[in-house]
């Protein structure tokens, strides 16, 4: 941007003269971007705008910032505090403020006018909260002082808004008051025991003090800020030159004596040569080149900027650099030295392609040393100057790579989101006023021509807030405001213009071409696995992260512990890949914590009982954290369909049944948020997820919520239940395939809990043979023999092993339930055809099977437990067993066959009439089931739930591939033969 001669050194002018005309005789081909891109990239730029600002009107206004993961506004004393970050929050519509003049850039002038109104009716300073001072000013009244400017400005030129009197130059000069305590001043224990500040606070309000003193007529406002800049001079280190960063108000004493160009000062070296462009001062340019020489001498290493020590300059402070730095190119830019300015940004651009974004903080070997990024505007303000200057078409490429990278990383439905760390990019909740009034102002100037533009921005200054002020102001004299002492300094540097040769930006960036990727050789590979996208069901991410050294450990609550030993990856890159994967798994699961817990969802289906009285079961469930969560009265009720394959995650079998339907899956193999957006492409209303882990339930696990993948286009509820409650649906189901199912939030969670079936005796008991048979190898089991066929009795479930025997003759059966007949083919096809001839049938199965079929009376049951079932069960073995010419029990490799495998019938239609004979079987079978369950329940000796019934891997036939020792019969350790699990369900019908 070229100024006007009589505020600049006739050198900067002259300079920038010369870059502009000598870009035509460049021997290089930069390359070219054609005005309908740059039209389209603008046009991008400005949805990117609104996209924000209407984010805030519709969701946050009137408060200081918009929350844009949350949708709600962020208000001082109301929202969670964030420390010192909140401090500029004063509870006066921060963002509104700050945006007021990105408007008038836009040309959105009916939107400004509305702003306008809305600030001088609605804003209120009179509230008692304590604000930064530096904040306040350069946000509040720099965005107060701009859209006042502005507002005269356009009633002389354009006859527009001829209602404004000066309202918000009346609230800037309230503003301008002590900004402290925007109720009280300086009263208050926190702010008299305040002693710090830093040295850009304090040097960052001459421009808009000045500014107005000059419009109100008020001196005072100017000759404070003008003491203050002279106090901050007097402290510099008198050898060096240089500044520290934080200093104490009260003594005047360095508290810091780092000295950089970022954070805790860059604002300062900024408004000393702004101050002398606005102002016109001689002082401000002399003491702005004079810092400006420490600088490029002490801290600049290349087009790296290192903090020294202020009074020891040669030595460094510390060895990483911070991204508010990156302000310091488009201040050279405006001093007139373009090679430096090339040169620091280049290195900037690859720090930022290497990481998606600049982060906070980045070593000296370019690493990441703080990884969040809040959209700061600093780097595309750089790129817009140096574009200004140059003209060359390669800033257009860098500012549509960040355009796109905000696109992609940071725009969520509800604004912009600040990036939490650049390495996961996991969101913050976080939208600063500063997105709407730099960052988007400043990409949409770098694509927009002059003509596109209402305003003559070479008529103005940008102040470090990027808020408009007119070089004009300038003739308007305050009274007092001058320094009679010059302070010129007549050293050659001071008056002499940087180096105008190589001033071509190509021939600076080319040596740096590589310099990111060059002092870190290791270019990063793709990467085989990032945390959001891990799925422990997913057999390939465990063999991926087995290569890294990460150890998986499933949890008795369906979660999973990750362990990472570097030995034991495949090689020394595949280490640090699990090294970077464990960090990413710790980011999301703070994440997670951070997030509001969703309150427990309900499923609620109607059971008719064995004398006909319908009864509520009602399940408690899981919630997701994507698509719609149930509140209040909201609920879904529809009929249910079994899902085929099972769990969701192939190609469906007859989508068209789906619609209007409650979809059920189990989980496994798949995200959640995969499975729920498959049925709502086919029309579902919900979505019921089953888990996958064996005995599973909701009294003894913690509340599990199922997470997204940050996509928001599930619109649709789903909830997940565990096994055992899971089963009560399918029982339900089974009796009545058309009956309606509701899902509502949990009304009473607690309540619900005390009514779980499983007494609290049998979960103790449980609980301390496990204990026991962990620590002295008691192991609480019972062996039943029959014929060839032995089991072992444990807590859940009885292990079945076979060998061959001569004395296996028993009287053969007459005649027997086909259906019985085939579950055991199943069954002994299963011991017959595992490595380790064994398999587990668990008790609640097991109840079922011989309350079915076993022939006892109602009485006879009450004085049963599992060892006779299991001397029953061993008996039916055997006698299919004697059937050596059914040749059905001699075929290997098949599946084999389980009680509930005929649920997956009733998701077909109902005109095949073998399958609906099938279904009569079925209802009939589980209602004779339904009928014991309530006489066998209350003397239940065992403890376990005679009424469940679980489509499962906890009920179904688990068998082992492992091979065992056979000669060690009595182990009761189930889990240490357990490789695989013969799954039955749906999807396999």
């Amino acid at each position: 941007m070229v100024y006007s001669e009589e505020l600049l050194p006739k050198c900067l002018v002259v300079i920038g003269v010369v870059i502009l005309t000598s870009e035509k005789c460049l021997c290089e081909e930069p390359k070219f971007m054609s005005r309908d891109e740059r039209i389209q990239l603008r046009e991008e730029a400005r949805d990117m705008f609104y996209h924000a600002y209407n984010a805030y009107m519709e969701n946050a206004y009137p408060a200081d910032e918009l929350m844009p993961l949350s949708c709600m506004g962020r208000y001082r004393g109301l929202t969670p505090n964030r420390g010192d970050i909140d401090d500029s929050l004063g509870n006066f519509s921060l963002t509104l403020i700050d945006t007021l003049d990105s408007l008038v850039v836009l040309g959105d002038l009916e939107e400004f006018e509305h702003a306008v109104k809305l600030v001088i009716k609605d804003v209120s300073f009179d509230n008692d909260v304590i604000v930064s001072v530096f904040e306040t000013n350069i946000r509040v009244l720099g965005g107060l002082l701009s859209a006042h400017i502005l507002a005269d400005y356009l009633q002389l030129r354009d006859g527009i808004m001829l209602w404004y009197k000066g309202g918000t130059t009346r609230h800037g000069e309230r503003c301008g008051l002590p900004t402290v305590n925007m109720k009280y001043g300086l009263k208050g224990d926190r702010l008299e025991s305040a002693r710090e500040t830093c040295t850009a606070c304090a040097g960052s309000m001459i421009l808009e003090m000045a500014a107005l003193s000059r419009l109100t007529g008020e001196p005072i406002f100017e000759a404070k800020a003008h003491r203050a800049m002279d106090e901050l001079w007097k402290m510099r280190h008198r050898s060096s030159d240089l500044m520290g960063t934080v200093l104490n108000v009260h003594s005047g004493d360095w508290v810091r004596r780092d000295s950089g160009v970022g954070a805790g000062i860059d604002s300062y070296y900024e408004y000393c040569l702004k101050a002398y462009i606005l102002l016109g001062d001689n002082k401000y340019l002399n003491r702005f080149n004079r810092h400006y020489n420490a600088v490029m001498k002490y801290i600049s290493q290349g087009p790296m900027l290192l903090d020294v020590h202020m009074h020891r300059p040669h030595t460094n402070s510390r060895n990483y650099m911070d991204a508010l730095l990156a302000f310091w190119p488009g201040l050279q830019v405006l001093k007139g030295d373009i090679k430096p300015a090339v040169e620091t940004h280049e290195m900037l651009y690859q720090v930022m392609q290497r990481h998606k974004f600049i982060p906070e903080a980045f070593t000296t070997d370019f690493q990441v040393h703080w990884g969040n990024h809040p959209l700061r505007p600093e780097f595309l303000e750089s790129t817009y100057f140096l574009y200004v200057a140059t003209g060359d078409p390669y800033y257009l490429e860098v500012g549509k790579t960040v355009l796109k990278s905000l696109q992609k990383y940071a725009r969520v439905p509800c604004g912009y989101a600040a990036v939490n760390d650049v390495r996961t990019g996991k969101q913050e909740d976080r939208m600063d006023s500063f997105v709407l009034a730099e960052t988007f102002k400043y990409l949409f100037l770098l694509f927009a021509d002059k003509e596109d533009l209402i305003l003559d921005l070479d008529e103005f200054i940008f102040t470090t807030e990027g808020h408009l002020l007119p070089l004009s102001l300038a003739g308007r004299m305050s009274n007092g405001t001058r320094n009679s002492e010059s302070e010129l300094d007549d050293s050659e540097f001071a008056r002499s213009c940087p180096n105008t040769l190589q001033l071509f930006p190509e021939s600076v960036r080319k040596p740096l071409q590589n310099m990111v990727d060059g002092v870190c050789p290791k270019k990063s590979r793709k990467r085989r696995l990032v945390a959001s996208e891990f799925s422990a069901a997913n057999l390939n991410h465990l063999k991926m992260i087995k290569d890294m050294g990460i150890n998986i450990i499933a949890l008795s609550d369906g979660r999973v512990q990750l362990l990472h030993t570097f030995s034991a990856a495949r090689s020394a890159a595949d280490a640090e890949e699990g090294l970077l994967f464990m960090q990413e798994m710790v980011e999301l699961s703070k994440l997670q914590s951070q997030q509001p817990e969703p309150t427990a969802q309900a499923v609620s289906v109607p059971m008719k009982d064995h004398t006909g009285e319908e009864q509520i079961i009602v399940m408690q469930a899981g919630p997701s954290q994507f698509g719609k969560h149930l509140k209040g009265d909201q609920m879904v009720k529809a009929q249910t369909i079994i899902i085929q394959p099972f769990r969701g995650c192939g190609e469906i079998h007859i989508p068209n049944l789906i619609k209007g339907k409650i979809a059920i899956m189990e989980r496994g193999d798949c995200m959640f948020v995969d499975k729920v957006r498959k049925v709502q492409q086919h029309g579902a209303v919900a979505a019921i997820i089953i888990d996958n882990t064996p005995g599973s339930n909701a009294a003894s696990s913690p509340m599990f919520s199922m997470s997204g993948d940050g996509i928001d286009d599930v619109k649709i509820p789903s909830v997940f239940l565990f096994t055992q409650d899971a089963s009560k649906l399918l029982l339900a189901l089974s009796k009545d395939p058309t009956v309606e199912v509701t899902i509502t939030e949990m009304k009473d969670p607690d309540k619900w809990s005390q009514n779980e079936e499983e007494s609290m005796f049998h979960k103790l008991k449980i609980s301390v043979q496990e204990f026991l048979n962990k620590h002295t190898g008691i192991a609480f089991t019972k062996i039943i023999e029959v014929g060839g066929f032995r089991a072992n009795i444990g807590n859940d479930k009885i292990r079945i092993t076979y060998e061959e025997t001569k004395d296996e003759a028993i009287p053969k059966e007459t005649s027997t339930n086909q259906q019985w007949s085939q579950i055991r083919k199943g069954l002994l096809k299963s011991i017959l055809h595992s490595e380790s001839k064994e398999l587990f049938v668990p008790l609640n199965i097991l109840r079922i099977y011989y309350q079915t079929l076993s022939g006892v009376s109602i009485e006879e049951l009450k004085n049963t437990d599992a060892v006779k079932q299991t001397e029953w069960l061993l008996m039916e073995l055997l006698k299919e067993n004697q059937k050596k010419e059914d040749d059905l029990v001699r075929v290997e490799n098949d599946p084999g066959v389980s009680i509930l495998a005929e649920l997956s019938q009733l998701t077909k239609t109902d005109t095949d009439s073998s399958v609906q004979n099938t279904r009569d079987e079925l209802n009939s079978l589980l209602e004779t089931v339904n009928q014991l369950d309530n006489v066998y329940e209350a003397d239940d000796a065992s403890g376990q739930d005679s009424n469940k019934i679980n489509v499962d891997s906890s009920d179904e036939i688990v068998v082992s591939e492992h091979t065992s020792d056979k000669t060690d019969k009595n182990t009761s350790d189930d889990e240490e033969h357990i490789k695989t699990r013969a799954t039955h369900t749906v999807d396999e019908l």
